[in-house]
């Protein structure tokens, strides 16, 4: 029962949109945390890493060509 409604693919008129209420059934509504929980996650130190990498790139950038930056 599960599989069925893991494998069904969403249509753009049926992504979830928080700002309105929906209609879901349990299934649909795990079935959808199901499929974000298969996406990619990265750990808090990559997130870290990757974070300070940006900063250190975009900041400096930022610094002299934006004065109220």
């Amino acid at each position: 029962m599960y599989k069925e409604v893991i494998d069904t693919e969403v249509s753009v008129s049926d992504k979830f949109n928080p700002n309105f209420p929906s209609e879901v059934t349990q299934e649909e509504f795990m079935a959808r945390i199901r499929r974000i929980e298969a996406g990619e996650f990265m750990t808090l130190d990559e997130f870290d890493h990757k974070f300070e990498t940006w900063k250190n790139e975009v900041l400096p950038i930022c610094r002299t060509e934006i004065p109220f930056c």
